[in-house]
């Protein structure tokens, strides 16, 4: 493999086309709307929104809820559905959630800001940060490919019953309870081998992320909790956000998440409690609408990383071979149909599936949230929320079907896991 280019090197090699489709559909809104600013971004379409919303409970989440912000006015709340099956109560667009995956970017955050410190390499061996024996002597495996997924560890959580081989449901009810050492989780992740040379290609794992969070603890000597409470929830003022493994609730007001069955004659099931401690790092968090949106502001704005910490984290390389879906450090980037690239993460957890983006200047934020996994459906008629919101109006047909294939792709790629993608610099 090539050594890395430099970041706007690199970038503008991996999103040349996502570039060119950005200027194409700015050309296209100056010359269509004269009297507005060629840079205005369209309001948001918040009856898109909402049809969005519906369209996540006809696919089968009891509830979907969602939340703009915006720096223009432009924002607002929608929920369309129950929060609990039992009362038929219905959703709270405030309430709290288990945000999955998108607890990677916390963890990647905390990792650059001791990057920043120089307390950290980020093309260092990951190694020399942990405790002795947690990855084989010599591993080359560096910080950043633990961030960017080319790493090559292989996802122990795949080796979870239920997760490839079994039920899901009575899979899950067999270790929702267990409280499991971040140590053993790598360790079971070793017992595969190195699934590619590391740096050569892309493949999503929560070994990577358990791995960074164990470099948080050891580095700083303090537990993941603290750190992410002392360095970004208290100073953001993120009251809603906790992580509080091995606790099984979620804590403040929140919908009954549910667990659809493999067999769909079955009715949901109710997953809301758990340790989580099988995610760890990689993805226990939990936060609400209002909290996630006020974290990608603070973070684009600067409040959390230094300009260079920020660049690299969305310096991107290929998730998939759509030119729509990218990957940085710790986080996502989707390129919509109307050109806008927009940053953040999603995050599939038993009970909960969630996008959660912003556009790269901070202007605009949505999360959506649903209260339904292992339903990939659902997963998909979330990401049509995010055209309306950013584009402000709703893709073309086509560009909806584009759409929902890279999403079902994401949704394999965040629980079971697809075929890596070779990293083209």
């Amino acid at each position: 493999m090539s050594p890395r280019p430099p970041a706007p090197k690199r970038r503008a090699l991996i999103a040349g086309a996502a570039a060119l489709t950005a200027v194409a559909s700015a050309l296209l809104t100056a010359g269509s709307a004269a009297a507005a600013p060629a840079t205005a971004a369209p309001a948001p379409d918040l009856a898109g929104l909402r049809q969005a919303l519906n369209g996540v409970v006809a696919a089968g989440s009891p509830g979907a809820f969602a939340l703009v912000s915006d720096r223009a006015g432009h924002g607002g709340e929608a929920a369309v559905g129950t929060g609990d099956l039992s009362t038929q109560a219905p959703v709270d667009p405030r309430g709290q959630f288990r945000v999955g995956s998108i607890t990677k970017n916390f963890t990647a955050v905390l990792t650059l800001q001791l990057v920043a410190r120089h307390q950290v390499g980020l093309d260092s061996p990951a190694a020399a940060y942990l405790p002795a024996g947690t990855l084989p002597a010599g591993s080359p495996i560096t910080v950043r490919q633990l961030l960017d997924h080319t790493s090559g560890l292989y996802d122990y959580s795949n080796d979870l019953p239920g997760i490839l081989v079994g039920d899901t449901v009575t899979g899950y009810q067999q270790w929702r309870y267990n409280t499991y050492a971040p140590a053993d989780l790598v360790a079971g992740s070793l017992t595969h081998g190195a699934q590619f040379p590391a740096g050569s290609q892309y493949a999503y794992s929560n070994t990577n992320f358990v791995v960074l969070g164990m470099i948080v603890e050891q580095v700083t000597g303090k537990p993941f909790a603290q750190v992410l409470n002392d360095r970004i929830l208290q100073p953001l003022g993120m009251t809603h956000t906790r992580f509080v493994v091995p606790r099984t609730g979620i804590g403040g007001p929140h919908a009954v998440g549910y667990l659809t069955q493999d067999d769909r004659s079955l009715p949901l099931f109710d997953a809301t409690e758990q340790t989580a401690s099988w995610i760890w790092t990689a993805g226990a968090a939990i936060s609400s609408t209002a909290d996630l949106n006020a974290y990608w502001r603070a973070l684009t704005g600067g409040a959390l990383l230094p300009p260079a910490q920020l660049a690299q984290m969305e310096t991107v390389i290929p998730a998939d071979a759509s030119g729509t879906s990218f990957y940085g450090l710790g986080l996502r980037e989707y390129v919509l149909s109307c050109g806008v690239q927009v940053f953040g993460h999603d995050g599939i957890v038993q009970g909960y599936q969630t996008y959660s983006y912003t556009t790269k200047d901070g202007s605009r934020q949505l999360t959506v949230s649903a209260d339904a996994s292992n339903n990939s459906s659902v997963f998909a008629a979330e990401r049509t929320a995010l055209d309306p919101v950013f584009c402000g109006a709703a893709p073309s047909p086509a560009a909806a079907r584009r759409a929902a294939d890279t999403a079902r792709r994401v949704a394999r790629e965040e629980t079971v896991g697809v075929a890596p993608q070779p990293v083209r610099d």
